[in-house]
């Protein structure tokens, strides 16, 4: 069919066209005829490199998940103070999410089509270790009265939760508010700010509590 290197280009023009897609119209909106069409190539061709539009999906997708948890392990086994820790943590979710928005749209199809492939994929990332690791560093921030007490799994569910919300439900939002996406990611960058302001207020000890106490 054709040379490897002209296969290569072939394959990752497929790949960029098949990612614009899914970003725009998600994974249920966008067809192996919509990508073949935008890449130039034909629905035969797509399906000889990629088998399926899922398997495509999920190529895309394990991509931009191994980004985002390699960034994040960075950010969480690193030496920082916890609450640089924590504005370093939640600008990264938002820079890799800007970048790699396939990430929400997966998990959303994830959730209502496969929830026991997500799960399991999200297991072979091995987050245990890092809930461990953020769980002992909240301890020992909780002795030195850094933070007030805080359950680990809240404190990681607030995160994932806050950050996620506004790409998952991007298209719906822009529906809704009628603005374009550009006005919407400037809308997204200023409520980054707002996440770390609100996750850290929300973690720094009742300075009354505190005097009371003494």
């Amino acid at each position: 069919m054709f040379n490897t290197e002209d296969s290569h280009i072939v394959k990752e023009k497929i790949l960029k066209e098949a990612q614009d897609l899914f970003i725009r119209n998600g994974y249920r909106g966008t067809s192996v005829r919509d990508i073949a069409k935008a890449s130039g190539t034909n629905v035969a061709m797509v399906n000889y490199y990629f088998r399926s539009k899922y398997n495509l999906f999920e190529i895309i997708f394990e991509e931009a998940m191994d980004v985002l948890t390699s960034r994040i392990l960075e950010t969480i086994n690193s030496d920082l103070p916890f609450f640089e820790l924590i504005e370093t943590w939640i600008h990264t979710y938002y820079e890799i999410l800007f970048e790699y928005p396939q990430i929400a749209a997966f998990i959303l199809n994830e959730v209502s089509l496969n929830p026991e492939a997500l799960t399991q994929r999200i297991k072979n990332k091995n987050p245990f270790s890092s809930f461990s690791k953020i769980e002992a560093r909240i301890h020992e921030e909780v002795k030195k009265g850094v933070i007030k007490e805080t359950p680990a799994a809240d404190f990681l569910l607030n995160i994932l939760s806050l950050c996620m919300f506004p790409f998952l439900f991007g298209n719906m939002a822009m529906t809704l508010l009628e603005i374009p996406r550009n006005t919407y990611d400037s809308l997204i960058a200023s409520h980054e700010k707002y996440v770390i302001q609100f996750v850290t207020n929300a973690l720094k000890p009742n300075i009354n509590n505190t005097e009371n106490a003494q």
